[in-house]
């Protein structure tokens, strides 16, 4: 059987965010995502207009031509666990040239996830709050967390109109399936960022629960990169 999924772009960067800030990464954005996140910077992924659809050997070459061994791939969206067939098909394939597996995502399809979690080195989960998705997916969020344990490092946009308990709720959450999960807050940037002492202050209560709480922009931003 034939397996296709649609891809808004695939390209060569550095990673802009998270735990492995600055690592030479490949992107392979998928298009199309279960969530209406306030904050997105990936509207056209999201909807999917600009889309390229692509099988497993096509995709394989694009990536491979512009990654070293050694180096990230990054699934990414949109939701990339939307076409998870698509990426349990494609592993072996980047596997074969040495590349390291990293997936983004909204931490909503845990099933998903557990299909292909044993061919990932890296799980970046975001969480989403009420505040950002506009609907309570705690539940949910906690179970793909519980599946992604030993890959996993958790990152959360703050916005003006984060709240404190949702940052203890998401600290919480985490504490009770690790207490040494990374946990990133990552302020957001133009209309939607928080003031600085705020974020401290969230750092702050996110750390009586947890080991590892940090304050990360997006510097792919800063340095004006794709």
């Amino acid at each position: 059987m034939t397996v296709n999924a649609r891809i808004a772009e695939i390209f060569h960067s550095l990673q802009g965010e998270g735990r492995y800030l600055g690592e030479p990464t490949t992107f392979v954005r998928f298009a199309g995502c279960n969530l209406d996140c306030s904050y997105c910077d990936t509207p056209l992924a999201k909807a999917g207009d600009k889309a390229t659809e692509m099988d497993i050997p096509e995709a394989a070459a694009e990536i491979t031509g512009l990654t070293a061994p050694g180096d990230f791939v990054s699934f990414t969206g949109g939701e990339p666990l939307l076409q998870a067939d698509f990426i349990a098909a494609l592993i072996p394939e980047l596997k074969k040239h040495g590349c390291r597996l990293y997936l983004e995502t909204n931490g909503t399809l845990f099933k998903e996830l557990a299909a292909i979690t044993s061919g990932l080195d890296v799980v970046a989960m975001d969480i989403k709050p009420p505040s950002a998705c506009g609907k309570d997916i705690w539940k949910t969020q906690q179970r793909f967390l519980e599946t992604a344990r030993d890959k996993v490092f958790v990152k959360m946009v703050i916005c003006a109109k984060t709240t404190a308990g949702e940052v203890e709720q998401a600290a919480g959450m985490i504490a009770a399936v690790d207490r040494n999960i990374v946990f990133i807050l990552q302020p957001a940037e133009g209309p939607n960022a928080p003031e600085m002492q705020t974020v401290r202050r969230y750092q702050a209560l996110a750390g009586e629960r947890l080991q590892h709480v940090s304050i990360i922009r997006q510097m792919h931003k800063i340095w004006n990169i794709p």
